[in-house]
């Protein structure tokens, strides 16, 4: 039976018992035979059985009709998100955000369910942190294939569900993030290969990386800050903190290395996040932010780890830790220990009005260390001097300016958190406390081209405003000078 030049399509239900079903359409060059379509369609689709054209769909095969077009039928999704949904695609259920969200950039409602908190009472895995449970199906609980999924050819399981968000984290950690967490080369090279080795095998350790990765993208591509970037970052931070606050309550020898590395990350994680929010569990929450002495907290971790003995893969960070210490924390005794003339003023108002003498040490202590410190970032300031020489610091003909590190301010508050620091606490702050550290907010300002600590300066000049009296806010005259701040009309 010849055919005119028409659009021959094949209706499901007209093939033969094992013959594949036709979606695509055929459209002859010239006139072509039914016999030669059903032959070609036979070895394409590799059954012997002949197709039926006594059917209806035959019999109107040759009038010309438009061709149509089958779409492949697929579960409907009834839980998926609500931008799917609205956007009239297969949402693929996946949580945190789904896949069609991330690849497009776009807001996924699941983020603002934060499906970690729901989990919160949920049994933790026997190895503390958060595997699945006894019972659960490992595959599914990792989002791999398991039962209820297809498999391929021969048995093997196609993985399909990646979550490329955590991917991106973790490329621009090792590009990008690591080489801002500090200035030293090595330390550097530690958190770029030895802290990434140890994330692979501790979940808490890389939920804490993922974190601060996400901040560094959410600092520098604010058009998908809140609603992607900050988001997964609370979430995993939140997620560490679940597994790793147990453990420090717990300590065990075995757990130190990776304990420390959660409470370093977890600084970075504080001071990175968006003080507008009151998402972060360790801002806002009294006079001072709590990032300030989360430093001595981990005291009992680096008593059991013993920096001067140790010799793992985080040696690099207490190595620096120490150079550092000893490079601009001095004796303050020592009336020419900086050449310069800082601080001088403050020093002496300290000790004329402070009503409690026996803080007048701490105070001087305090001012001492940060005068030091300061020399390294005042122009013109010289931090090596003749004393040095005299404790083997460094030879005379050597003798040369030191570059301010970010870490000094670490140096500062590690050195200065028992005495000085508990009196910044609570709504009775001491005044002369609350003035010293004003002064250290210079350092801060000269430190912000690091993404971590931008805007903290003038963040926390607004609380020291607001927590001295007309009195001793005529004390930090030069602070509100240096950081160029305005005070509140």
């Amino acid at each position: 039976m010849s055919q005119s030049p028409s659009t021959v399509s094949h209706h499901p239900q007209s093939l033969a018992p094992g013959t594949a079903t036709v979606t695509k359409t055929e459209t002859a060059a010239g006139t072509a035979t039914g016999t030669a379509t059903a032959t070609a369609t036979r070895a394409r689709t590799g059954s012997g059985s002949p197709l039926s054209w006594d059917s209806p769909a035959a019999s109107t095969a040759a009038t010309p009709t438009a061709p149509k077009t089958s779409r492949r039928s697929h579960p409907k999704s009834r839980t998926g998100c609500r931008t799917c949904k609205r956007r009239k695609i297969k949402c693929d259920e996946q949580k945190p955000a789904c896949r069609n969200c991330i690849k497009h950039a776009v807001s996924c409602d699941f983020l603002q369910t934060h499906p970690v908190a729901a989990k919160a009472h949920a049994p933790e895995s026997s190895a503390g942190g958060f595997g699945p449970a006894a019972g659960d199906d490992p595959a599914a609980s990792l989002g791999m294939p398991g039962q209820g999924q297809d498999a391929g050819a021969g048995g093997t399981t196609v993985d399909d569900d990646l979550d490329m968000l955590d991917l991106e984290l973790m490329h621009n950690f090792t590009s990008f993030t690591y080489a801002t967490l500090s200035s030293d080369a090595t330390v550097r090279d530690m958190f770029r290969t030895s802290v990434v080795r140890m994330a692979l095998d501790c979940d808490y350790v890389m939920r804490s990386l993922l974190a601060v990765s996400a901040l560094h993208l959410a600092h520098f591509r604010p058009d998908r800050r809140e609603k992607l970037y900050v988001a997964r970052a609370c979430m995993h931070h939140r997620a560490a903190s679940q597994s790793a606050v147990p453990l420090l309550l717990h300590l065990k020898r075995e757990d130190c290395e990776n304990l420390y590395l959660f409470s370093i990350l977890t600084i970075y994680f504080v001071l990175g996040h968006p003080r507008k929010s009151a998402d972060s569990l360790l801002i806002g929450e009294a006079v001072f932010p709590q990032w300030l002495f989360l430093l001595r907290s981990i005291d009992p971790v680096i008593h059991t780890i013993n920096p001067r003995t140790y010799r793992g893969p985080l040696a690099p960070l207490f190595a620096h830790g120490a150079h550092r210490h000893h490079a601009v924390i001095r004796d303050p005794s020592r009336p020419e220990d900086s050449p310069t003339s800082l601080l001088r003023d403050l020093e002496r108002l300290v000790a004329k009005t402070c009503a409690e003498p026996e803080l007048v040490p701490i105070y001087h202590a305090a001012i001492g260390h940060l005068r030091r410190i300061l020399g390294m970032a005042i122009p013109g300031a010289t931090t090596t001097t003749a004393d040095d020489v005299s404790d083997g610091y460094a030879p005379l003909a050597q003798q040369r300016p030191l570059l301010l590190d970010a870490s000094d301010i670490f140096v500062w508050q590690w050195t200065v958190a028992n005495d000085l620091l508990p009196l910044l606490k609570g709504p009775a702050a001491r005044q002369e406390a609350v003035a010293i550290f004003a002064h250290f907010l210079i350092l801060l300002k000269k430190l912000e081209s690091q993404w971590w600590l931008d805007g903290w300066a003038a963040h926390l000049m607004g609380m020291v405003w607001a927590a001295l009296d007309q009195e001793h806010r005529l004390w930090i005259r030069w602070p509100v000078e240096e950081l160029g701040w305005v005070p509140p009309g």
